[in-house]
């Protein structure tokens, strides 16, 4: 996709001079069109994984049963749970998790969260745990993404958007990096548009022309907005004749990712969040409720934003993570309808890609029985989010640091979720 206007692409980019004593990366040396790209997406809230992939048959079914009297999702109905050909199934809302894990372009893994002597039930404690990368330390300095890009071999130094923030903020994974565009949507990229708008960005270059941190840092926010100005975004088209849903922000979010991405400016990194999977009421009975409008947001976003990705032909560059800071306690709170999940620890993740081993679930899922529940209450933690992480970030992403990015993280051993070869991957089509 070349919707850039070649005037104004000339000016822009003549502007990126500046940028030579700021230092930006991507993890892929090679051409854009084999350049590896991980999404990271947030799951802000503690999302009940338990309920998104429940047990579909075998013994934890009748344990899932006992302890979600209320809350379970059944196996009949009109919110049954989706059968994959798994003792687990997906939610029934979440039919395009579901498609993508029957095309082989989704693996789930469960069981997963931080190291059990490190689990934390704090919200804040948790999330910073988990994207820091170092569950041991709530004090380090940067994200793991951070130490990622900043240790990777294959840094390029001619990128133009390197990591892209789909939101208001930096996430902690990204703690300390700081040449990431950070936009909730491009109307607002702009410090005044209109009539005014030349002058306004001529006015903030001229204030910051020198050579300190501050005047490369406002350089290269400068010059990437010239760059996204350049953009013609306004009447974007997703390949493959994919609809984003219009309802929600968490689709925008990922409509933005992918057209940036499509636009070929070296993205590596992406991150966006969806938050509102804090259940502890009203987490909706037999599969309904406020939970499956929550699950069909995320589902339907980032399936659109997959097919749109992959019908482009960037399936083999693009893989997505997705997770949260912790599950769901295993039982609910309550005997009666309305009732919720309080925080837990184990929980699930989902990896999606042209370069994933789809169709399959990975990590060890201990069980729910009450012996086999963490400290009686919770999935077990059994798979360090690390060794998932590690996995992506040598295997797909190119960088054998995995000592700078996850610092403490020793003994790694890969989880086998990713294709070391494109062509059996893929297929001939």
């Amino acid at each position: 996709m070349k919707n850039m206007k070649r005037r104004t692409f000339l000016q822009s980019t003549a502007l990126l001079g500046a940028l030579s004593g700021v230092k930006i990366a991507r993890a892929g040396g090679s051409s854009p069109s084999h350049q590896p790209i991980i999404i990271d997406l947030f799951m802000n809230g503690g999302m009940d994984g338990l309920n998104v992939v429940p047990p579909f048959s075998g013994p934890d079914r009748a344990f899932y049963e006992s302890l979600r009297e209320n809350l379970q999702v059944p196996l009949t109905g009109s919110n049954q749970v989706l059968d994959i050909g798994e003792v687990f199934g997906f939610h029934p809302a979440a039919t395009g998790l579901r498609d993508m894990y029957l095309d082989g372009d989704l693996a789930i893994i469960h069981g997963t969260g931080l190291p059990q002597e490190y689990v934390s039930r704090s919200h804040f404690d948790a999330t910073k745990l988990i994207e820091l990368g170092t569950p041991h330390n709530l004090s380090t300095d940067d994200g793991w993404l951070t130490r990622h890009l900043n240790s990777t071999p294959l840094i390029t130094g001619a990128e133009v958007i390197p990591v892209l923030v789909s939101g208001s903020a930096n996430p902690i994974s990204l703690q300390a990096y700081y040449n990431a565009l950070t936009v909730d949507q491009i109307s607002g990229y702009h410090p005044n548009s209109g009539q005014f708008e030349v002058k306004h960005s001529e006015a903030i270059s001229n204030m910051y022309a020198g050579n300190s941190a501050l005047d490369l840092s406002v350089a290269g926010a400068m010059d990437t907005l010239s760059v996204i100005s350049a953009l013609d975004l306004d009447n974007y088209v997703p390949a493959g004749d994919v609809v984003y849903p219009s309802n929600n922000s968490f689709s925008r979010q990922l409509s933005l990712i992918a057209q940036l991405i499509r636009e070929d400016l070296s993205v590596n990194v992406a991150t966006a969040s969806l938050g509102g999977w804090d259940t502890h009421d009203n987490q909706g009975d037999g599969g309904g409720g406020g939970f499956f409008n929550k699950v069909a947001e995320m589902s339907n976003a980032i399936t659109a934003m997959w097919y749109d990705l992959k019908a482009a032909g960037l399936g083999q560059q693009v893989t997505v993570v997705v997770h949260s800071e912790f599950g769901r306690r295993a039982k609910q709170n309550g005997t009666t309808s309305g009732s919720g999940t309080d925080h837990g620890s184990g929980n699930v993740m989902f990896v999606i890609g042209g370069r994933v081993n789809g169709g399959q679930m990975y990590g060890n899922f201990l069980g729910l029985a009450p012996e086999q529940l963490f400290g009686g209450q919770d999935i077990s933690p059994e798979v360090d989010t690390r060794q998932i992480y590690a996995t992506l970030v040598k295997e797909v992403l190119g960088n054998p640091n995995l000592d700078q990015v996850f610092p403490g993280y020793t003994n790694h051993t890969s989880l086998d979720f990713v294709s070391p070869d494109l062509i059996f991957k893929a297929g001939f089509d």
